[in-house]
């Protein structure tokens, strides 16, 4: 997938990227809340449990002195390191006397001085010590129980445990990252898929292919309006086209009879040899012109459909000696050098033949004087080459251009008949090349079929 410049896969993936960006920043900010919270929750709780433990130990002995079995809350606790950073002391509400403190060790006795009489209720942590205060009654006395934790064991996990914790969380947050921005690009590469298919579908088309549409099978919904709309506007490029080439055809076979009776009309009219002369040229040179839109029109139109098995020499044979006239009045000598094969090709005789006439036809009116000009013919080629003066390579990609001479100023040919010969040769799917100077120093044109 190519981002390039106004990229539609590119914008998508910012997008994503800047969205991605967003909300991992926002869950790596979450959980580090969480986790300074759960801490506090975590203690809190604990110390909930150890008051509870706590109270059901407490009773009242027969003189009411309140009297505290740690046996059991030990066992509960588990371990000495706690229960030795840990205190506690019971005082009665009314009367806010303390009538009950533990026996512990020197750590949880510095803890326990740490708390002051107006301690809050639930937990709470300052300078270092974890406290809690649990109301509760015992035997119908209103007791406060007040916990005091010396922090230094969680100090000493949070400085062993939080920075594992942290390259943990760090690494995952990368890695989901990492495989959210792969996915997304999956994702955007899939999206995009059906616009790239929809692209080879519109260069695939030539303008032969007019009639080819583009198929809107399963395309996404989004797309499916652009495929209908450049459907609807290949219709009407295609109808403006077929109009065209009618109007042209019909405009040429509309003057053929008026350039017909004019020519007549000039050979019969009385005036001096010069004048008649150059009017019949001009005559014919507009005839000629007519004919090739003609015949330029039937092969975009409809040569090239109706194949059938064709002798390349039998055709050339019948090229050469209709056009052999043309040769001797130009002074030229045609001569056909055939391969006897007898294998054939399938192609469209008329338009086949509209192709070698041209070629011949342009050897003939663009050689030198007195040239000489030769068809070869194989089994599935013809060649037309003459003995001079060749073409310049600077023209050799403009030969093919419609209404292209080299003297534009010189009414020598119409421009169109290499242009027929291409638009035949391309219609037969056959392979047309031109060499500007072949071994006789003129120029050679082949059509491999």
């Amino acid at each position: 997938m190519n981002f390039r410049q106004h990229s539609l896969a590119k914008k998508i993936y910012l997008h994503f990227l800047l969205i991605g960006s967003a909300v991992f920043t926002l869950i790596g900010v979450t959980l580090y809340l969480f986790s300074i919270n759960f801490a506090n929750l975590a203690v809190e709780s604990s110390m909930y449990g150890m008051s509870e433990d706590i109270v059901q130990q407490l009773h009242f002995d027969e003189q009411q002195r309140l009297q505290y079995h740690p046996e059991n809350v030990a066992e509960k606790w588990g371990y000495d390191a706690l229960f030795n950073n840990l205190a506690f002391r019971v005082v009665e509400q009314n009367s806010g006397q303390v009538i009950l403190n533990s026996i512990s060790s020197e750590a949880g006795s510095q803890a326990l001085a740490a708390l002051d009489s107006a301690l809050p209720k639930g937990y709470s942590h300052q300078a270092g010590i974890d406290r809690y205060r649990l109301e509760y009654d015992v035997q119908g006395t209103a007791v406060y129980v007040d916990l005091a934790r010396n922090d230094l064991i969680g100090e000493f996990a949070n400085e062993a445990v939080m920075p594992v914790l942290s390259q943990v969380s760090i690494v995952t947050m990368v890695a989901a990252f990492v495989v959210f921005m792969l996915v997304g690009f999956l994702s955007i590469r899939s999206i995009v898929r059906p616009v790239r298919e929809v692209a080879s579908q519109l260069e695939a088309i030539t303008p032969e292919q007019l009639s080819f549409r583009l198929s809107s099978h399963g395309l996404p919904i989004e797309i499916q309006p652009i495929v209908n709309s450049l459907n609807q506007a290949m219709d009407r490029v295609e109808t403006g086209f077929d109009e065209q080439k009618r109007f042209v055809a019909n405009a040429a076979h509309e003057l053929k009879t008026p350039l017909a009776v004019l020519n007549t009309r000039v050979q019969l009219a009385d005036m001096d040899s010069a004048t008649s002369e150059g009017v019949l040229a001009d005559v014919g040179y507009m005839t000629r012109v007519v004919q090739q839109l003609l015949d330029l029109s039937r092969a975009q139109r409809q040569f090239g459909n109706e194949r059938s098995p064709l002798s390349l020499l039998m055709l050339s044979k019948e090229v050469c000696m209709m056009l052999a006239p043309l040769a001797v009045s130009l002074d030229k000598e045609l001569s056909l050098e055939p391969d006897e094969s007898g294998e054939l090709v399938q192609a469209d005789k008329a338009a086949v033949h509209i192709m070698v006439k041209n070629l011949i036809e342009n050897a003939l009116r663009h050689s030198k004087d007195k040239a000489s000009i030769i068809v070869r013919t194989s089994n599935n080629y013809i060649e037309v080459l003459d003995n001079g003066p060749g073409i310049d390579e600077e023209n050799k990609d403009k030969l093919f251009e419609r209404f292209w001479r080299k003297e534009q100023s010189v009414l020598t040919g119409s421009g169109l008949g290499l242009a027929i010969v291409k638009e035949i040769a391309h219609r037969h799917q056959a392979h047309l090349t031109v060499k500007c100077k072949n071994e006789l120093g003129g120029a050679t044109f082949k059509v491999l079929f």
